[in-house]
């Protein structure tokens, strides 16, 4: 097991630009509080972050942070930073580049430099915007190796720090095998793979009656789904439980035997980690991020994009053996609590700050 000592950073002042609907900002700006730092969060859309200052201007179309970019830019300078943190790099960077300031760390997100960069234009705006960090964070070394790929200079001045998870030291049972039982949690999105999940759960079905499959979440595909699943037959087994609060993620997860991530993309695979938390096994499509987050035939398996049938065989190969489900889930569990703990992020990215500004002060 990897050991990290806790960094504290006292009387440091963040600013962080990014969305405060964001459960992961909320967390950054908890966790950096944790640590003796004061923050200020500056956002397009959300809500007040608890314990900091808090600025929220709306986002009223395309052209919201450019309509607002100068009062951003005058918010933070107002706070008097000694860091500038902004996350989500195509939406975001525009107030870091207005910002002028140094240090100005820049977190990709995933498709902030997978879709965004389509047109040559984008492409050159994004490689400008990078080029102003000081710093660059990727959840992944797929984003790292994307972000690379845009501008190559960045090399010596990007790291992968991942978001973290809160580990428990114990996870609950197994469910009783009455029933197998599914979950997914993702924003229900053509990219995440629900059409291809309810086609290989009609193909599962013939041979696993007891099969349940739970639907957290909602979004654009809500309601195609919703006729899919009457289409293929399988509405008696399917249960579209909507919006799970983060707080109840875990309960949720444990309450099923494994998780699915049938992605099309995925630049890292939270749900994964949360999944290894639980000590349930996943399956997940082998793309992006998510072979970083699942070792293959020991805390899940793996299977290629776009393949029902391929999904069909995984669950049918882990509904015959609750042996290999518990062995996957608690070797999941040790992966996670070894890789990716919640402190061990932070740990991280305090260090960052910590040298950052120092070479700043000393420049």
């Amino acid at each position: 097991m990897i050991i990290f000592v806790s960094f504290r950073m006292t009387n440091k002042r963040i600013v962080i630009f990014g969305w405060a609907n964001s459960v992961h900002i909320h967390r950054w700006a908890a966790g950096l509080r944790e640590r003796g730092c004061e923050v200020k969060v500056i956002s397009l859309d959300g809500w007040e972050v608890d314990g900091c200052e808090t600025v929220v201007f709306p986002r009223s179309g395309r052209w919201s942070y450019l309509a607002h970019a100068s009062t951003a830019v005058r918010e933070a300078q107002a706070f008097k930073p000694d860091l500038i943190h902004l996350h989500y790099v195509s939406g975001f960077g525009l107030w870091g580049v207005w910002s002028r300031f140094s240090p100005l760390v820049m977190s990709v997100w995933g498709s902030d430099v997978v879709d965004f960069p389509s047109t040559r234009l984008r492409r050159a705006w994004l490689r400008y915007q990078l080029g102003k960090a000081t710093h660059i964070t990727a959840t992944s070394d797929f984003l790292r190796k994307t972000t690379r790929n845009l501008l190559p200079a960045v090399e010596q001045r990007i790291s992968v720090i991942p978001f973290g998870v809160n580990v428990p030291n114990t996870t609950e049972p197994l469910p009783s095998m009455d029933y197998l039982r599914l979950c997914f949690i993702k924003n229900h999105k053509s990219i995440y793979g629900l059409d291809i999940l309810l086609r290989a759960l009609a193909r599962a079905k013939s041979r696993i009656p007891n099969i349940k499959l739970s639907l957290a979440g909602r979004g654009e595909m809500t309601g195609e789904l919703q006729s899919m699943v009457t289409d293929l037959n399988i509405a008696d087994i399917v249960d579209l439980v909507g919006f799970i609060e983060n707080k109840n993620i875990y309960k949720f997860i444990s309450q099923h035997h494994m998780v699915v991530m049938p992605s099309r993309r995925e630049a890292f695979g939270v749900a994964a980690l949360e999944a290894g938390i639980c000590g349930r096994p996943v399956i997940a499509s082998n793309v992006g991020g998510v072979p970083e987050v699942l070792r293959d035939g020991e805390t899940g398996i793996l299977i290629p994009p776009n393949d029902p049938e391929a999904l069909a065989e995984a669950i049918m190969t882990l509904s015959q053996n609750a042996d290999l489900m518990k062995k996957m889930g608690d070797a999941g569990h040790l992966f996670v609590r070894d890789n990716f703990s919640w402190d061990r992020s932070l740990d991280m990215m305090i260090e960052l700050y910590e040298r950052l500004i120092s070479e700043a002060s000393h420049a």
